[in-house]
């Protein structure tokens, strides 16, 4: 070869190795064919709230939607926070304020107040009203493929969105119940991506033999069900949105509802469902879980603002894709174990909160996975899954801890 030849050579290969490095950079990007469908902003405050809703193919229910919340104006950038939502409420419940309204109040506007762009995104089943699959209104059949590898593969195009508007910006990502175990799924794809990941009440593993015992019959279970042809549930959702409707309009009634005996009034229902373990892949995935720590007997929660329970249930989600909870609970049996095991390579520091009537008990499991030395794990002893939120000292257990985190990785 000529010295001329070498020196072309050379420089091609100098050029690559820079190129090589500049994409290796950057976060990865989704593989599925999305595009931007439809966009709008608005003004809430100081608050510019942004709507973006992403198709990723033909059909009518091939699209999520995207939240972003920035302060208006001129004002430090702190970096950026991706909200991951839990099942019910989907990304609803981050933007659920106080009884008065008070702007700031949500989870998602307390953020973006304090100079942190929020991203939020919003489960594929939001929005379909109640009854459009089992009347034929749309083709669900989509649905059946809605699993986390397709929500991690969503949650990445995201991050790209972040990229773009936000080049080379701090980003931390983090989610409750469901959003917590995509938070899990998302930095097992991509380790690289996040500054900081936040897990609030879920997990996807579990060394508890116990726990694994419980899921590998759930996991079947879900299985034959996915094979005999069932592969969404239209029921369990709206059968808890009914029962939360009727302890708010009539508490003192008898139940009507036929899944349950006549002897419970409306309210010692609501609060017996929640407050009493109730074994099944949402309902109870570990042994003596609850959702809410209550007093049949007494009718009462013992943590929780009933009147912003009831608000939250609202929002409720009317489809839930069998392949989803499937992922969850062959998870934590073990059985499939792909979207942890490449866990150890996320080594940006972690902050876990838990309660220890729910999830928090397993939590540690799943965190010692993470290939970070910066773990934190805040329990609440006495809490179920969602006493952290519903609690009106939400602040102290979940919002002040989150930014002492955010100041803290950023």
């Amino acid at each position: 070869m000529s010295p001329k030849g070498e020196l072309m050579l050379k420089a091609r290969l100098a050029c690559f190795v820079v190129v090589s490095s500049l994409l290796s950079a950057l976060p990865a990007l989704a593989a599925g064919p999305y595009v931007i469908a439809a966009s709008a902003s608005s003004a809430v405050g100081p608050l510019t709230r942004s709507e973006t809703l992403v198709a990723s193919g033909p059909g009518p229910l091939d699209r999520f939607k995207v939240v972003r919340l920035t302060r208006t104006g001129s004002h430090p950038f702190n970096g950026s926070l991706v909200l991951l939502p839990p099942l019910g409420p989907s990304f609803a419940f981050y933007e659920q304020r106080e009884a008065n309204g008070a702007l700031g109040s949500s989870v998602a506007e307390f953020f973006a107040l304090r100079g942190y762009d929020v991203w939020g995104y919003a489960l594929r089943m939001e929005g379909i009203p109640s009854g459009t699959c089992e009347a034929g209104v749309v083709d669900c059949s989509p649905m059946a493929a809605w699993n986390f590898d397709l929500m991690v593969e969503d949650i990445t195009f995201l991050r790209g969105m972040i990229e773009a508007a936000r080049p080379g910006g701090g980003v931390v990502l983090g989610g409750t119940s469901l959003g917590a175990m995509l938070t899990l799924a998302v930095a097992n794809a991509h380790p690289g991506d996040y500054d900081g990941a936040v897990v609030w009440e879920g997990s996807l593993a579990s060394d508890d033999p116990v726990v694994r015992t419980l899921n590998q019959g759930f996991c079947a279970g879900l299985e034959a069900q996915i094979a005999a042809g069932f592969t969404i549930d239209g029921v369990g959702t709206s059968v808890f949105r009914e029962i939360a409707r009727q302890a708010d309009i009539a508490p003192q009634g008898l139940t009507t509802i036929p899944l349950f005996p006549p002897v419970f009034t409306n309210h010692q229902l609501l609060i017996t469902l929640l407050s009493t373990p109730q074994p099944g892949p949402v309902s109870g995935p570990l042994p003596g879980y609850i959702q809410l720590n209550g007093d049949p007997v007494a009718d009462r929660l013992t943590f929780a603002d009933e009147d912003r329970l009831l608000v939250n249930v609202g929002f409720f989600v009317n489809y839930v894709p069998n392949i989803m909870v499937r992922d969850v609970s062959c998870s934590l049996a073990g059985v499939d174990t792909h979207l942890t095991a490449n866990l150890g390579a996320f080594t940006a520091p972690v902050l876990g909160i838990g309660g220890g009537r729910a999830f928090g008990p397993a939590m540690d499991d799943v965190l010692s996975r993470f290939g970070s030395t910066d773990v934190t794990l805040l329990q609440e002893p006495e809490f179920g899954h969602v006493d952290h939120f519903f609690s009106p000292r939400h602040r102290s257990f979940v919002e002040l801890p989150i930014l002492n985190f955010l100041r803290r990785v950023l």
